[in-house]
């Protein structure tokens, strides 16, 4: 028996509503509705984990085997506690860059702290609790109830906890296990070699929303043409003892790019401009029984819209009001919520990648989100300035590394203009850890929970499924189903692909079939046979051959600079001579004989490894992010060309 999932899908007057821990999913988009921040001191106790304990099904048999080995971290407060701010990952961290300069710690820690909340807040109907990131599965229990579990430490999720609270003090404890990554198959990732760092403990945001009993918990956004059509579903929900008659209006606002607060506030309703006009009211009554979800939906048009494309990043923001009658002639307002998005297509036509119908050659380059100082803890104002500096050098794609980043990354990605590639972290899974997902369905789990937490995104233009796993024939068989997965219930009109390692198999890759795009990564001359220049060549022509009417993306390529960067000349001479046999392929406006839909080169920045043993200097720059390397004004100057599509003059 292992742990469950807690993540499924139920259809809800016609549509796929995800739905977790006794509640449709939420929106992790930051609203303006009154929060308890949960970020700052709390006080922590590390603990040797039983993670085959934190492995198993919850339940009554668990929760008395914790209080018999643990009990001390559900009721103590002594001494050895001791403090700690959160977010931050419990790993030590020097922010040196060096080997060992992060703590390699994969087990167990308690976190526990108070919190107060008024009267109003107690009376107001739904605290939702919304974790961003907690690595690896965390139990929580407020004031001495067990709330849930989570597993997976890249994507959001959320509890209703407005039974567990009370007026003035309350407090939470956390329980954080994170198994060691190559002691199991059954995580996610699992590998020991994994070529990233395993942080343990909140590493994201944590904090309480308060809103009305009702409240829209979602509103999801596809765009379906280009001429302003757009399908909309709002998710509203009554988690309160009775019933309630509600007022439903929507509203669409063009977001104004000119605002001071474009890319300095998250929230989407401080960046509305003008209304928009639609070909449709957005409005419907709704009597909700006490714990029903009802879900509306409107196809509509946009008049003279305005499509969000890469360097123009026209967004909308579309807001939602429930009110209520008070009396015969009076109302009141009982919650509002908004979110931004953007009118654009993608697709395909044979080796095109098409964006608003137009090809499009990604010029990528990817990220690890991580600073040697706060390990993958983020903020807003270092993504933006992570994601600014990419675009300064004329990147058009950002990969962000092998799993879902921070909300705020696709948010920012969004009105930066740039496009993005977002992977769940099944990285270099062999047949063992697909069995294992097999009969857990983790990999589909963390999936959706990618999909939904990202659905609004403009910028997100790929999904991939993972990177650089052997096992074919049950990488095939995942890739199936998460292709039949999102296409038959809650497609999004997005392109899916993977990034496959080049030698594994080859070029004639079977698990290509299913997927929009065949993804992988080349380091020909370096970790496989042939030269960069002419082995690149050989294989994107013999995948050419195998998958005629598919775009190929190159999901990787670059080379380290070492210690001291004493080689950071073969970082450039690869570099070159991998680029160049690229670009001989490369499909664009004016090439119609080219396959070769996108470049990404491996990576913007120095990072932490898990083995610990040294940094992995594969970066433009250092880990500092002030200090370059040689090779980053060739760059600089070669995508410059790249985003005017002036490929010939490289």
């Amino acid at each position: 028996m292992r742990l469950q999932t807690t993540l499924g899908l139920r259809t809800v007057d016609g549509a796929a509503v995800p739905w977790q821990n006794g509640m449709p999913v939420p929106s992790f988009d930051p609203q303006q509705r009154r929060t308890i921040a949960l970020s700052g001191r709390w006080l922590k106790r590390r603990f040797r984990a039983a993670h085959n304990l934190t492995m198993s099904p919850r339940g009554e048999t668990w929760l008395r085997e914790v209080l018999e080995r643990e009990g001390g971290f559900l009721v103590g407060d002594g001494d050895d506690w001791q403090p700690h701010v959160l977010p931050m990952p419990e790993n030590r961290l020097t922010g040196e860059e060096k080997a060992g300069a992060a703590e390699t710690y994969e087990d167990g820690v308690w976190y526990r702290r108070t919190f107060e909340l008024t009267e109003a807040d107690v009376a107001s109907g739904c605290l939702t609790l919304k974790a961003l990131g907690v690595s690896y599965v965390a139990d929580l229990w407020v004031n001495g109830e067990w709330v849930g579990v989570h597993e997976g430490g890249f994507t959001p999720f959320a509890f209703d906890v407005t039974s567990c609270v009370r007026a003035n003090t309350n407090e939470i404890r956390i329980r954080v296990d994170n198994p060691p990554w190559g002691s199991r198959n059954d995580t996610i990732p699992a590998v020991q070699g994994t070529d990233f760092f395993n942080y343990t403990g909140v590493i994201q945001d944590l904090y309480l929303e308060v809103t009305d009993a009702v409240h829209v918990v979602r509103a999801d956004f596809v765009p379906t043409g280009t001429d302003g059509e757009v399908r909309i579903h709002a998710v509203v929900r009554n988690g309160g003892s009775v019933k309630r008659h509600v007022r439903l209006r929507g509203k669409v606002f063009e977001a104004d790019a000119e605002s001071e607060l474009f890319l300095s506030a998250p929230e989407a309703a401080r960046i509305k401009g003008i209304p928009a006009v639609t070909d449709r009211p957005l409005e419907a009554g709704l009597d909700l029984d006490a714990g029903e979800v009802r879900v509306l939906g409107w196809d509509v048009k946009i008049a003279e819209p305005k499509l969000w494309s890469l360097g123009f990043p026209h967004l909308y923001v579309g807001e939602f009001t429930l009110t209520e009658e008070t009396g015969e002639t009076g109302k009141r307002e009982v919650d509002r919520f908004a979110a931004q998005f953007g009118l654009r297509t993608v697709s395909t036509n044979k080796t095109r990648l098409l964006l608003n119908g137009k090809p499009v050659f990604l010029a990528g380059i990817a990220r690890h989100e991580e600073w040697p100082d706060t390990g993958r803890t983020a903020s807003w104002d270092r993504i933006r300035a992570d994601l600014e500096h990419a675009r300064s050098l004329h990147a058009n794609m950002v990969r962000t590394g092998h799993y879902p980043n921070h909300v705020h990354t696709y948010i920012l990605l969004d009105r930066l203009g740039l496009a993005a590639m977002s992977e769940i972290p099944l990285w270099q899974f062999e047949t063992e850890h697909y069995e294992a997902q097999r009969e857990r369905g983790l990999a589909l789990q963390m999936w959706r929970e990618m999909v939904f937490s990202q659905y609004n995104r403009p910028s997100v233009l790929l999904w991939s499924t993972q990177n650089e796993s052997k096992d074919v024939a049950l990488r095939l068989e995942h890739n199936r189903m998460l292709v039949n997965d999102l296409r038959s219930r809650y497609d999004d009109g997005r392109l899916i692909t993977q990034s496959a390692a080049a030698d594994q198999p080859g070029p004639s890759d079977p698990s290509m079939e299913p997927l929009d795009v065949a993804g992988w990564t080349m380091y020909f001359g370096i970790f496989h046979g042939g030269t960069p220049y002419e082995g690149t060549l050989d294989f994107l022509e013999r995948a050419h051959r195998a998958f005629p009417d598919k775009p190929i993306l190159n999901t990787e390529f670059g080379h380290w600079t070492g210690e001291g960067d004493a080689e950071a000349h073969m970082q450039t001479e690869i570099y070159r001579e991998t680029l160049r046999a690229l670009l001989e392929k490369a499909a664009g406006p004016g090439r119609p004989e080219g396959y070769l839909a996108g470049i990404d080169f491996w990576i913007l920045y120095d990072w932490y490894v898990n083995h610990n043993d040294w940094i992995d200097t594969f970066g433009l720059f250092h880990m500092d992010r002030r200090t370059p390397k040689p090779l980053l004004e060739r760059l600089r100057t070669d995508y410059r060309r790249l985003a005017n599509i002036e490929i010939d003059l490289i």
